[in-house]
């Protein structure tokens, strides 16, 4: 049984630390020289794959975002973007430039906050929660550009 606000959000962060943290240590290797039993990309697909981003697959990521979503942690909806591409664009793309050149901080962009929604009327168990987690739109943005090239990469783009 655990008593009063600062216990329990003591509690809670624990849990989800230990479900969604880093694990202490792992046993991976990564060893780049066995390459013989894993696929690699045609130099094309790597050279679109690592080319800086343009504006107009920027745009269409942001065009393709879902609308009245929940709001993320820096409660800018997908809508914002697309109603102001015209005003933000610059900057945005500037984000991009600098995660290209590998000078953009990710842990500042992949951060979210988890919410906590109860499965059921009564809920007084920790498993008793679905939790969701509220990434930043501009996070979201990332992926979707990423994800459109990886796709665009394997259909001849």
């Amino acid at each position: 049984m655990i008593s009063g606000d600062e216990e329990l959000k003591k509690y809670i962060t624990t849990y989800y630390k230990g479900l969604f943290g880093p694990p202490d240590n792992n046993n991976f290797n990564l060893d780049e020289t066995r390459i013989e039993d894993i696929p690699q990309v045609t130099d094309t697909e790597n050279e679109i794959l690592t080319s800086e981003f343009t504006e107009a697959e920027v745009r269409e990521a942001i065009f393709q975002m879902e609308h009245n979503k929940a709001p993320r942690s820096d409660s800018f909806p997908a809508e914002f973007y697309q109603a102001f591409w015209d005003m933000i664009k610059v900057d945005l793309m500037a984000l991009f430039s600098e995660f290209h050149k590998g000078d953009l901080p990710l842990n500042s962009l992949n951060f979210g906050t988890i919410f906590l929604l109860p499965k059921c009327k009564e809920a007084f168990k920790i498993q008793q929660y679905r939790p969701i987690c509220l990434l930043h739109v501009s996070f979201n943005i990332f992926t979707k550009v990423a994800t459109n090239r990886i796709i665009g990469s394997t259909e001849g783009y």
